[in-house]
């Protein structure tokens, strides 16, 4: 209605409310009894304790692998929006709402539905949430039926990296955690970055179809 440049300054100004929450939050730090590594020695310690790891490397190699098909979905969505629901801005907020509602509704089910089946499922269950979200969106042109699947991909896209993250901290020691917490983030972050040239690559080489069908 107003345009990007109110959209973005309204954005910026709406992030004031979690800064001044963090600037006013009083943090407890404790400090360690174990004498400082050097940076080498400790960077260099937790690969070595990745890489010896194999629920953590397995954790890991899923994260970049979801990372890459999946990012898909937010990757392409302006083409979908623009060339299969001809339509722009507000459609294209509306289906990232369904998005993020889904995401909110999973989050808020994610303590039962742990109850109810094993870690492993949960995450193959969420991984087949996020290729039907691909599939209807490469074959619907109806908005919708868009906002509904997206529902259903912010969903599954909610409940694997929450899964996957747990994974790897339980799977860490403390001295360590901080160490194999952001070699898995860097990888899965580097599994986004690749899927979204790959997929928008396909898309502009082929076809939107094609490309959403194959991340599927």
């Amino acid at each position: 209605v107003f345009g990007p440049l109110a959209a973005f300054a309204l954005a910026a100004v709406s992030d004031l409310a979690p800064i001044s929450a963090i600037w006013r939050t009083k943090w407890e730090v404790r400090s360690s009894p174990l004498p400082r590594e050097r940076m080498t020695t400790a960077i260099h310690d937790g690969v070595r304790f990745t890489a010896m790891s194999l629920e953590i490397r397995a954790a890991t190699a899923r994260a970049a692998l979801f990372g890459l098909a999946s990012i898909s979905i937010l990757a392409l969505l302006p083409l979908v929006v623009r060339d299969q629901l001809k339509s722009g801005p507000i459609v294209y907020g509306i289906l990232l709402a369904g998005f993020g509602m889904g995401a909110f509704i999973a989050g808020m089910g994610n303590g039962f539905l742990r109850k109810v089946t094993s870690q492993n499922r949960l995450v193959a269950f969420a991984s087949v949430a996020c290729a039907v979200c691909c599939l209807s969106l490469a074959l619907t042109s109806s908005v919708p039926v868009a906002a509904i699947s997206l529902a259903l991909g912010g969903a599954g896209w909610l409940v694997t990296w929450t899964g996957i993250d747990v994974s790897v901290q339980l799977a860490s020691p403390r001295w360590v955690v901080g160490r194999t917490l952001s070699i898995y983030y860097a990888l899965s972050a580097g599994g986004m970055a690749a899927g979204s040239w790959i997929w928008g690559s396909v898309a502009q080489n082929y076809s939107l179809t094609s490309a959403l069908e194959g991340a599927a």
